[in-house]
């Protein structure tokens, strides 16, 4: 049965949802591949990040593959996720024991039998950041029809993955600059531009009521101190 453009976009809006709400990189990346089968109606799915260092494509991880797989890389080129990776363009392999290009690594490691493809470039401002790939069409064949809702869909995950890469990084330098306050004999608290506190080390929440910190506005973790000068004052200086 035929599938209309409204539903497509109804899938890429539900698809879209699920995506925004994942920050955490692992969660994120296993339900893209959850996404990927389920969005064109395939078996499995698969995701191939790029090593910046190496310049080789690696496996975060593939539904219903054991753990070995992870240890696979690809160069640019190599086999059809290669190739998609390399071109920068969405391929479709109906029957992969019909093209040159597919490499048979992958399914003698894992044991898994592969009958056909649709791999697309997951790309971000420019930059390849990996492949997505939906593999094995439960029913028929991959149609033109998938590609474009599967190019749709890895433009959501290239944004998703860059806010969860970010906010991976901000938490670590959260953490970092976290154990700096914490080494630190002297009171030290970290706040916005409107004084609620963001960060405190341990000697500064012995002020604070409770022993808290984080949340508090200024005014409320010094209340009752004498602060010269005054918080109001510094803290809505021109």
């Amino acid at each position: 049965m035929a599938v209309s453009p409204k539903e497509d976009l109804e899938i890429l809006l539900e698809a879209g949802n699920l995506l925004a709400a994942k920050l955490d990189l692992s969660e994120l990346l296993t339900t893209i591949m959850k996404l990927a089968a389920r969005i064109v109606d395939a078996e499995t799915g698969s995701l191939f990040l790029v090593d910046e260092r190496t310049q080789e494509l690696y496996f975060h991880v593939a539904l219903g593959l054991p753990p070995e797989v992870a240890k696979i890389r690809l160069k640019m080129g190599q086999g059809i996720v290669g190739v998609t990776a390399q071109e920068g363009k969405p391929q479709i392999v109906n029957d992969v024991s019909k093209d040159p290009r597919w490499s048979k690594k992958v399914d003698k490691d894992s044991g898994f039998v592969t009958r056909s493809i649709l791999a697309v470039p997951v790309v971000l401002k420019g930059r390849l950041i990996g492949v997505v790939e939906a593999i094995n069409k439960i029913e028929g064949i991959f149609t033109p029809r998938d590609v474009r809702i599967f190019e749709a869909f890895a433009a959501q995950a290239a944004v998703a993955i860059d806010n969860a890469r970010l906010f991976a990084s901000l938490s670590e330098e959260k953490a970092k600059l976290s154990t700096l306050f914490d080494e630190m004999t002297d009171a030290a608290v970290l706040c916005d531009g409107e004084g609620k506190v963001l960060l405190a080390n341990g000697a500064a929440r012995k002020f604070f009521p409770g022993g808290g910190g984080e949340g508090f506005s200024l005014e409320e973790a010094f209340a009752g101190l004498d602060v010269s000068p005054s918080l109001v004052s510094v803290l809505h200086a021109p």
